[in-house]
């Protein structure tokens, strides 16, 4: 009987069709195992560190499945690492290692690199004394399995044995800043992960004898920077560096500025006492800002006209010895040939009274330029508002433009000198004599501009809509920035209405910062470093605020780059530099408004040092010359050609382009020279309008639109020009 039922089985089992298991690669049609990706669970490995390495198989119906125990692991440097069957991966010395796993005949690697690991920290100064209420800065130095040391101040965390003694920054950019509070010894340490390092600090009861200012008498070329150093003496004898805990004072700000550690700017030509004051001690020295090295002065406008009744600005820029320019417009004085045909009448302004032609005159010093002003018999025609037809929110501001035209066909801005009024103060009322109108309350009105001189008037009018829309949030740009004792950066608050729309309200915010000894911050939002720490900026409006944070650094300057290295210039164009700051705890600043600037050869090129066009240089002539950037003892140059390519042409853009009433349009310059080279112009060209009812157009090239028609926008440079068609509907 067992005879007969193993023979029906077998029979069965014989008719069933052969098989093998379905997993991956068991048999013939199975999926098969096309590639292998190797990964580490750790993406930054240290010497003596064990880390898992991961091995996934793909196979040809696009499924994965984990292989780490499955395949055979090798390293290509068994020096620097190990690997187990199991994946394990230790590493044993710093480079580059193939890990790779195979199965099968297919395999896959993955490159490991592994970094030294941190062996010991030593802090520097050890077994210093300091006296109460000064400061010291400690320094942390990492060894590593290498050999090698790297600074991790900034990375490690400090602390004190006893802070009723002596405290110590643990928060950036102040790490390891030590203050002295009390007499007694403390141990300072500095830590990272299981490593640290120690130093001992005696804090003595030593009182300050007397203060030393550095340098003593000093002499300054305008809008140049220099810090200035105290030392006090103690009394047990001993002396210290004290700048950065002294309280210092410039007698006159408005000869020279002086931040919280000591960095001296010079603002305006005079002497001033620079003062500093450090428990019962105080020293002084004095300070002369002088023009001794002002090579020459430029005026701007050069040989221009004004209608009677006008008004023009003139700006006067000094050249100095070591190449470097100026806006000076303030410091020179002014004067003018003829006060019965045009008079000065505010800081290089002049006003046109009757036909005729004057020498308007800027001195500083022993130098001077001059240049022709003709009061030209053209009386007014018509005058031109722009913006047209806006649309504000309530409660807040609109800039406007009176551009006039006049009999011989010229046109000018009018601004400052026309009859500023709107025909619904209770919708809007104008704040100034240079139009700015305050939207006060829902509606719509007609702002008028209207100039009346030598028989003759007109007046312009624009419409203004304000809208029931409310101011409902502030923002500050940027959030966060990172600045250098002396350097500064523009913030700026932006508005958001309730109707969406938002726009730049920097002007008309009150500006505060939560710490004027780290960062101080002017009416405009321009935020100034002064002594390392953290401050808050505060933009307030109404019961709307907007804060962000600034941090001043507090780690050495070690290099300043100058960007770009070696661009040929043509003769008569300008090209922005600029300058940044590598400091020691690896922060990159942009310092291109904080550093002075100098050219090797002012004949060559000059480079400003003025305000909102710093970094800016100007080709003079063909040559060669070194640009240098200097700040806190630190420079970087760079190379620079002047050609002696000419201008061809000029290309405005955008080509002839149609924009509603009311509407703006920024033009762009583009010159083409004699070298095939195209640069940008767009700021050096003089901007005009055909036909200012129309459109009227800025120094900038930024086209307002006033009323439907088409009219000729022109760049012109250097007797070339170039132009396009503007039409608006």
């Amino acid at each position: 009987m067992r005879n007969v039922l193993l023979t029906i089985v077998l029979a069965a089992l014989s008719m069933v069709p052969g098989c093998g298991g379905n997993g991956p690669n068991n048999g013939s049609n199975g999926p098969t195992l096309q590639s292998i990706s190797v990964t580490a669970a750790s993406a930054n490995i240290v010497v003596n560190q064990a880390v898992q390495m991961t091995a996934t198989g793909t196979y040809s119906n696009n499924t994965k499945k984990d292989l780490t125990i499955s395949v055979s692991w090798s390293s290509s440097s068994t020096s620097i690492a190990t690997i187990s069957a199991s994946g394990i991966l230790t590493a044993k010395s710093s480079g580059t290692v193939s890990v790779t796993a195979t199965m099968n005949s297919v395999s896959g690697s993955s490159q490991v690199t592994i970094t030294p690991a941190l062996v010991s920290i030593a802090i520097t100064p050890a077994g210093k004394s300091i006296a109460r209420e000064t400061a010291l800065q400690f320094t942390a130095t990492g060894s590593y399995t290498d050999n090698s040391t790297q600074n991790i101040t900034a990375s490690v965390n400090w602390s004190s044995s006893n802070v009723s003694v002596a405290t110590i920054s643990n928060t950036s950019p102040t790490k390891g800043l030590l203050h002295g509070v009390s007499a007694g010894k403390v141990t300072i340490s500095a830590t990272s992960g299981s490593i640290s390092g120690t130093a001992t600090l005696t804090i003595t009861s030593a009182t300050a004898t007397s203060l030393a200012i550095a340098p003593t008498n000093a002499s300054l070329p305008l809008d140049v920077s220099r810090q200035f150093t105290a030392t006090a003496t103690f009394s047990d004898g001993t002396s210290q560096d004290v700048t950065d805990v002294v309280s210092w004072s410039s007698q006159s700000s408005s000869i020279a500025t002086i931040t919280v550690s000591g960095l001296v700017t010079a603002k305006n030509l005079g002497t001033t006492n620079i003062v500093a004051t450090f428990e019962s001690t105080s020293d002084s020295t004095s300070l002369t800002v002088n023009a001794s090295d002002l090579k020459s002065i430029s005026i701007k406008p050069a040989n221009g006209s004004i209608a009677s009744g006008t008004i023009v600005s003139f700006t006067a820029t000094g050249t100095f010895d070591n190449g470097s320019t100026l806006n000076l417009t303030g410091q020179v004085t002014w004067s003018t040939s003829d006060a019965s045909i045009a008079k000065l009448i505010g800081v290089g302004e002049a006003e046109g009274i009757v036909p005729g032609a004057v020498t308007i005159t800027a001195t500083l010093g022993s130098e001077s330029d001059s240049v022709l002003l003709t009061v030209t018999n053209a009386t007014i025609q018509s005058i031109t508002l722009t913006p047209y037809a806006q649309t504000i929110p309530t409660g807040w501001h609109q800039v406007f433009t009176a551009t006039g035209v006049f009999s011989d066909s010229s046109s000018q801005n009018i601004s400052g000198v026309v009859q500023w009024s709107s025909d619904n103060p209770s919708v809007a009322t104008v704040k100034s004599n240079y139009g700015t109108v305050y939207a006060a309350s829902q509606g719509t009105a007609n702002i008028k501009a209207s100039f009346s001189y030598a028989s003759a008037s007109a007046t312009g009018t624009a419409p203004l809509t304000v809208s029931s829309a409310v101011l409902q949030s502030i923002s500050l740009n940027p959030a966060s920035a990172v600045l250098a004792p002396g350097s500064g950066r523009q913030y700026n608050a932006v508005g958001a209405w309730s109707n969406g729309s938002s726009q730049s309200i920097s002007p008309y915010v009150t500006w505060s910062s939560s710490d004027n000894s780290v960062a101080e911050v002017n009416s405009a939002g321009l935020v100034t470093g002064e002594s390392a720490g953290v401050a808050t900026i505060t933009a307030q409006q109404g019961s709307l605020s907007a804060t962000a944070s600034v941090v001043v650094e507090g780690s050495a300057l070690i290099s300043i780059q100058v960007t770009p290295q070696g661009t040929p210039v043509p003769a008569g164009i300008e090209e922005s530099l600029q300058a940044t700051g590598s400091f020691a705890d690896g922060q990159s600043l942009n310092l291109t408004s904080a550093v002075t600037w100098t050219s090797s050869s002012p004949s060559v090129a000059t480079i400003s040092n003025t305000n909102e066009s710093n970094g800016v240089v100007t080709g003079v002539a063909p040559g060669t010359t070194t640009i240098t950037a200097v700040f806190d003892g630190e420079s970087g140059t760079a190379t620079l050609t002047v050609t002696n390519a000419t201008l061809h042409s000029i290309a405005v853009s955008p080509a002839n382009p149609t924009i509603s009433v009311g509407a703006s349009e920024q033009f762009v310059a583009k010159g083409t020279f004699s070298d095939g080279s195209v640069l940008p112009i767009t700021y050096q060209a003089t901007w005009s309008s055909s036909n200012a009812a129309v459109a009227t157009i800025t120094s900038a090239g930024i086209a307002s639109s006033a009323s439907a028609g088409t009219c000729t926008i022109e760049a012109s440079l250097n007797g070339v020009s170039g132009s396009t068609n503007l039409t608006v509907q």
